[in-house]
């Protein structure tokens, strides 16, 4: 399995925030996200796009909950953010299988893009 690697520009330098040139492989739209809403990757997911609409939303790797105090990371209310999936398991390189979200507040709505 590869590691996903940046987006390179013109001048060779890598870009991050680009948005991927390449058909998702799923989407996830919940506008119902309270408790924490458990996402299984595509087993061939090697990067994912997460917004946050309305409210901000929390984000951790893996199967365990997502808590609003306990998190890997913040997607701030309606703003776009892109993570290349991390390797779960050093031994076999083996990628994160799921990720978890929950909402700051009410009405936020989550969506999840997988490439």
């Amino acid at each position: 399995m590869s590691i996903p690697r940046l987006a390179i520009d013109e001048n060779k330098n890598p870009s991050q925030n680009v948005f991927s040139p390449k058909v998702a492989l799923e989407e996830t739209y919940d506008a119902s996200i309270s408790s924490s809403t458990e996402l299984t990757l595509n087993a061939s997911t090697t990067m994912i796009e997460v917004t946050a609409i309305d409210k901000a939303i929390c984000m951790s790797w893996g199967a365990d909950d997502a808590t609003t105090a306990s998190w890997d990371h913040v997607i701030p209310a309606n703003t776009t953010r892109q993570f290349a999936v991390p390797v779960e398991t050093a031994s076999t390189g083996a990628l994160y299988a799921a990720v978890n979200f929950i909402e700051q507040a009410a009405t936020a709505i989550l969506t999840v893009a997988e490439f």
